[in-house]
């Protein structure tokens, strides 16, 4: 079965978790008439800076612009807690990188008065494993290039795919060669992951010779949830100088592909009977567990199992029409036939 070893442990039913209302990484820097008040100043700063983060993944783009200006003083309302990941002050000058924790209510609160709706991305990390094939082969897992460089420098504060860079480490070396990832060998992937525990797995390679000549880019991502895997298809690129475009590309797809499948409308919801037709056990494992690695799918429940089809009845959130696009992103297909709703793996 497709990628049987990655899905052993995914979940049946969506629980409900964290609501993303944490911004991590947030850069300031800051000057003040003295240490004191740069700090102060920075405080506040981070505070704004993230809350724009925030607002960003939760408000759709078409209704952000009606929002109304906000205050330092609501805004540290919304604030449940500030974390100094690290400072670097100075005289008259603060610098430093924060994480910010807001409070859902109040948030959600501001927003819905403003005539806003809510959108909560549930974020999905991503481990990468940079790989570069020269005209002598694959360089190892640690080698420090450009391509590994791009990487480190990506910026993902506030995306739905968080990136976790593979450290190359002599543990990671001594579970996963770069002949093993290269070629998607998931049994190695999932020792690999035992470590990282990610939901997403990003094989990223770059082909061509490191001091002349065009590059190309090209990978695969997997899904240690659902088993399923999609490819990143071929990329030219001119030279190591353009690999960071690529890593924001290839980011950037990653992350579209996620929202469309993670974002979950809270301010609606609905249920569904549905009929998944099987005709071999494979059938209804992998509509389960894709089904189970969806947010917006509340809950499901079986109604009945039987040797050639399975009733179910899902609670979730949206509409049946958003429902179906989400699931249609995840591999599954819902279609309405004689009045009965069917779902299968496409």
């Amino acid at each position: 079965m497709l990628l049987a070893v990655l899905a052993a442990n995914v979940v049946l039913a969506q629980s409900p978790g964290g609501t993303g209302y944490d911004v991590t990484g947030v850069d300031v820097d800051v000057s003040g008439a003295d240490a004191v008040q740069a700090r102060a100043q920075g405080i506040r700063e981070a505070r704004r800076k993230a809350f724009g983060l925030l607002v960003n993944r939760l408000v759709p783009a078409e209704d952000r612009a009606r929002l109304p200006q906000i205050d330092d003083a609501q805004l540290e309302n919304m604030v449940r807690g500030i974390e100094f990941v690290r400072e670097r002050p100075a005289p008259g000058r603060y610098s430093a990188t924060l994480n910010v924790v807001f409070v859902p209510d109040a948030v959600k609160s501001y927003l819905s008065g403003a005539g806003a709706k809510i959108v909560e991305t549930v974020s999905r990390p991503a481990l990468v494993i940079p790989l570069w094939k020269g005209p002598a082969g694959l360089e190892a897992l640690n080698d420090r290039n450009a391509w590994r460089e791009a990487w480190q420098q990506l910026d993902t504060a506030g995306s739905a795919v968080p990136v976790t860079l593979l450290r190359g480490d002599p543990t990671d070396q001594g579970v996963l060669s770069a002949e093993q990832a290269y070629v998607g060998d998931v049994s190695a992937l999932a020792r690999l992951n035992e470590r990282y525990r990610a939901p997403t797995i990003i094989v990223a390679t770059v082909e061509g010779d490191k001091t002349s000549g065009g590059l190309t880019v090209r990978g695969m991502r997997y899904d240690t949830q659902t088993g399923a895997r999609s490819e990143i298809p071929p990329m030219p690129v001119a030279s190591a100088a353009d690999l960071p475009a690529a890593v924001k590309a290839i980011h950037a797809k990653a992350d579209q592909d996620w929202r469309g499948i993670g974002t979950v409308r809270r301010d609606s919801q609905d249920s569904l009977d549905v009929v998944v037709p099987i005709r071999a056990l494979s059938d209804w494992v992998q509509v389960r567990q894709r089904l189970g690695a969806i947010p917006s799918v509340k809950s499901m429940t079986v109604k009945s199992l039987e040797s050639d089809r399975a009733e179910l009845r899902l609670e979730f959130f949206g509409s049946p029409e958003e429902l179906q696009r989400t699931l249609a992103q995840a591999g599954l297909s819902l279609s309405q036939e004689a009045g009965q709703w069917q779902l299968q793996a496409r």
